[in-house]
């Protein structure tokens, strides 16, 4: 496997440590608003690794910087691809919502993403009742995503 691989989970791993400490800190508001900041800014290049590790597998000729050129420049759209693409053009998917939060926090007068209430799963009572940030749903949206298209490929 390409070198993407372990740059993705790389940077997944650290936007879950900067995004867990912002949760945890009882210090300034200003420090939990940097390291939920600075765990967006990796959760991105989280994705952009990710798209960098499908254009390998898809024989891409050049590097990505985003979804369109992942597209445009691969012989063949894969499974993968097609799945980015539903998330990226849905307006209310986990996915959009965290490309604008994160383009939106390079804007001044912007704020960190607001704090959501732990939404239970099924019929499950959910366990906590403490908020969760929408960051640290994203990144699990976003991991839950990379490893289950992972394993769909070992599949094939």
């Amino acid at each position: 496997m390409s070198q993407w691989l372990g740059f993705t989970n790389q940077k997944l791993y650290q936007a879950r440590l900067l995004l867990d400490k912002s949760t945890q800190e009882e210090g300034p508001t200003a420090l939990n608003d940097a390291l939920e900041q600075g765990g967006l800014y990796l959760l991105y290049d989280a994705y952009v690794s990710y798209l960098n590790e499908v254009a390998t597998v898809a024989h891409c000729p050049t590097p990505v910087e985003s979804l369109d050129t992942l597209l445009t420049n691969t012989p063949l759209v894969t499974g993968e691809m097609t799945e980015l693409r539903v998330l990226f053009d849905d307006s209310y998917s986990w996915l959009t919502a965290m490309l604008r939060a994160i383009s939106d926090q390079a804007q001044p007068g912007s704020s960190s993403p607001s704090v959501m209430p732990v939404k239970p799963r099924g019929n499950l009572i959910a366990a906590s009742s403490e908020p969760t940030s929408n960051a640290r749903q994203w990144w699990q949206s976003l991991s839950d995503l990379i490893d289950s298209q992972r394993e769909n490929r070992q599949e094939s």
